[in-house]
């Protein structure tokens, strides 16, 4: 939804929609008990529409604001997950407001407009081709990254989990200390992810990331999680990238404090992007060394190899990551992937 709202249209909005918006997110509070997250992801979903129409009011929505809002979606290069999102968000909140003394012009079943159809779901997929760094480029922007404060040395081993494990961003910021095990028999390090421990992922999927096998930028982050352990006294259960805050001392000497609070998703993709930045590469994001991975294992491995990153990446079956061939157990899941070279191509 970023590509629809921006620092202009975020200032923008119609007072007769703001009041009728809060009265329904105050509905959903009350009645779904949804969390501020949830409630945040309605208003941005809402306020997209807003946007696409011109901010006209809500509650004498009609099918020619539907055409409008299709004509606008159109126009703009927008995943299916968004546009669907966005409908059903929307669908919802007119449902509510056709029930409403203030949305009496609004018919319930002129949510149906807003229905989208499979060629428009499909044309949304059909995205263009994503870019992404090859492993190699990668490995020179970590290497390159500074280490001297404990701010840089967070941000290294921050970016070298991302290219070790390619693990979701939500993920990522909600990693604990013991999220990281590694199994004896192979010696392969992975990242246990069970939404049961782990608050904020995407999906209520647990999956068991394995580390490719790059010494040195493992132990960027095991030099990094003994230092909070060591001298920060981090327990287990304590976060395995927290906030680092600058302060100043008695002496007016500047100085940083390790909160053991996690890091956001902006922070995050802003280490990313000035990591790539400053080795002389254009960032993607971090979401895109999951692509390096998948691309990566297509050009060089076996299929057993695939159903390991299928599994790696928390896709449900091959038909996501490439194609259906099963699954592996765990310790055979994590033996493959640990003997995997992307500096020597396989």
């Amino acid at each position: 939804m970023a590509t629809i709202l921006n620092d202009e249209n975020r200032a923008q909005y119609n007072p007769t929609n703001e009041r009728l918006i809060k009265q329904y997110l105050e509905h959903i509070r009350n009645t779904v008990g949804a969390d501020d997250k949830t409630l945040n992801a309605l208003h941005k979903s809402i306020r997209c529409f807003e946007v696409l129409t011109d901010f006209a009011p809500l509650n004498t929505f009609n099918a020619d604001l539907a055409k409008q809002f299709k004509i606008k979606v159109h126009e703009l290069e927008l995943s299916a997950s968004y546009l669907l999102r966005i409908s059903r968000d929307i669908q919802n909140f007119l449902h509510w407001l056709s029930h409403e003394p203030k949305g009496r012009k609004v018919k319930y079943n002129d949510a149906d407009y807003l229905n989208l159809t499979t060629n428009e779901t499909n044309r949304a997929r059909a995205s263009g081709y994503k870019p992404h760094h090859e492993y190699d480029i990668l490995l020179q922007i970590v290497r390159n990254m500074p280490s001297e404060t404990i701010l840089d040395q967070r941000n290294r081993a921050l970016v070298a989990l991302i290219i070790l494990s390619s693990p979701r961003i939500s993920e990522l910021t909600h990693l604990r200390i013991d999220s990281l095990k590694q199994e004896r028999a192979s010696g392969a390090y992975f990242l246990d992810i069970n939404p049961r421990y782990i608050k904020g992922v995407k999906f209520n999927k647990p999956r068991q990331p394995t580390l490719l096998n790059i010494p040195d930028l493992r132990g960027f982050v095991l030099d990094w999680i003994e230092y909070l352990k060591t001298n920060e006294g981090f327990k287990p259960e304590d976060p395995m990238f927290p906030m680092i805050q600058s302060t100043f001392a008695q002496n007016m000497q500047s100085c940083r404090t390790v909160q053991k609070k996690p890091i956001s998703v902006n922070t995050t993709n802003r280490i990313f992007k000035e990591a790539c930045l400053a080795a002389g590469y254009e960032s993607y994001g971090v979401h895109s060394v999951r692509r390096t991975r998948v691309r990566f294992m297509e050009q060089h491995t076996a299929d057993e190899r695939m159903v390991a990153t299928q599994q790696d990446l928390g896709h449900n079956s091959l038909g996501t990551t490439r194609c259906n061939y099963g699954s592996l157990p765990p310790p055979q899941q994590h033996q493959i992937m640990h003997s995997i070279n992307v500096e020597k191509g396989g």
